[in-house]
C-alpha cells in the first residue's frame, strides 16, 4: 500500500499539503482504495480513502498498527558539513539505515556554510525516505553547531546510560568489535568533512570518544558516513 504522512484524529485521517498533491495528482488516488498513513508517531494507519476534495483527502482508519520498521537503538550521527548533494545523500540513506538523528557540525577544514544545507529541504528528503523504507518517525535533522557546541553534545552523549561515541579517523584509530554495539543502547558516530580534521581537532576527539579505523583505503566523507551507520545499525540489532 502507499504510504502519505497526515493527520490522524480520532478515526479518521487527513492527508493535506505537499501529500494531499502526491496523493491525488502524481498518485492519482481514488475513493475507495486503501493506504497506509504516517502521524510521524510509532503507529501507522491502514486507512480507506472516503473523500478526495480541493486541498485535503479524508480518511477512515481501519487499523493501528505499531510500525515494524521503528529503529530499536538511539543512533545519533554528528557529520561535519559537507556539500549539499553529497549531504542529501548522507541524510536520505541514514534515515534507511534506522538513524534516530542527525547534528551537522563545522570543523576547521569545511568548505561550506551551514546556510547551503537549507533544513525545510533537507527535512523533505527525510519525509521521503520514510516512506519509502516505510519508517514512521522521521530521523531528526538539527542545526548546524560549531566544533565547540559538538564537543560539549558528545560529553552530555556520553552521560547516558550504555552509550558510546565511534570517532571514524582516517588516519588513525584501532579496529573496532561491531559486535559489542548489541550491549548499547546510545550510540553516536562522528564523521569529517571532505578534507578530515585538524590536528588538534583530532587529538580532542580522541580524548573523547571511541577512535576506530576504516581500513587502509581513505573513504570519501559520504562513504565513511554510510558504511559507519550501516556497521553500527546492522551489528547492534537496530
Amino acid at each position: 500500500m502507499r504510504r502519505f504522512f497526515g493527520k490522524i484524529e480520532e478515526d479518521m485521517a487527513i492527508v493535506e499539503g505537499d501529500e494531499f498533491v502526491h496523493l491525488k495528482t502524481v498518485l492519482r488516488g481514488k475513493i475507495g482504495e486503501s493506504i497506509v498513513v504516517f502521524n510521524k508517531s510509532e503507529f501507522q494507519f491502514v486507512c480507506e480513502i472516503e473523500k478526495i476534495g480541493k486541498n485535503e483527502a479524508i480518511c477512515k482508519v481501519k487499523e493501528k498498527q505499531i510500525c515494524p520498521a521503528l529503529p530499536k537503538k538511539n543512533i545519533v550521527l554528528f557529520q561535519a558539513l559537507i556539500k549539499r548533494d553529497k549531504m542529501e545523500e548522507v541524510i536520505s540513506k541514514t534515515v534507511e539505515l534506522g538513524v534516530g538523528k542527525i547534528i551537522p557540525f563545522e570543523s576547521g577544514f569545511c568548505t561550506v556554510k551551514p546556510s547551503e544545507n537549507k533544513r525545510e529541504r533537507l527535512e523533505k528528503l527525510v519525509l521521503t525516505a520514510c516512506k519509502q523504507c516505510e519508517r514512521s518517525v522521521p530521523m531528526e535533522v538539527e542545526d548546524a553547531k560549531s566544533f565547540s557546541t559538538l564537543v560539549e553534545a558528545i560529553k552530555a552523549f556520553l552521560k547516558k546510560e550504555k552509550s558510546i561515541v565511534l570517532f571514524a579517523n582516517e588516519r588513525g584509530g584501532e579496529e573496532f568489535d561491531f559486535s559489542a554495539l548489541k550491549e548499547k543502547e546510545n550510540i553516536a558516530i562522528v564523521v569529517g568533512c571532505e578534507g578530515g580534521f585538524s590536528q588538534k581537532e583530532k587529538e580532542i576527539l580522541e580524548s573523547l570518544t571511541t577512535p576506530i579505523t576504516l581500513g587502509k583505503r581513505i573513504l570519501r566523507a559520504e562513504t565513511a558516513s554510510l558504511l559507519m551507520c550501516g556497521m553500527v545499525s546492522v551489528h547492534s540489532g537496530n
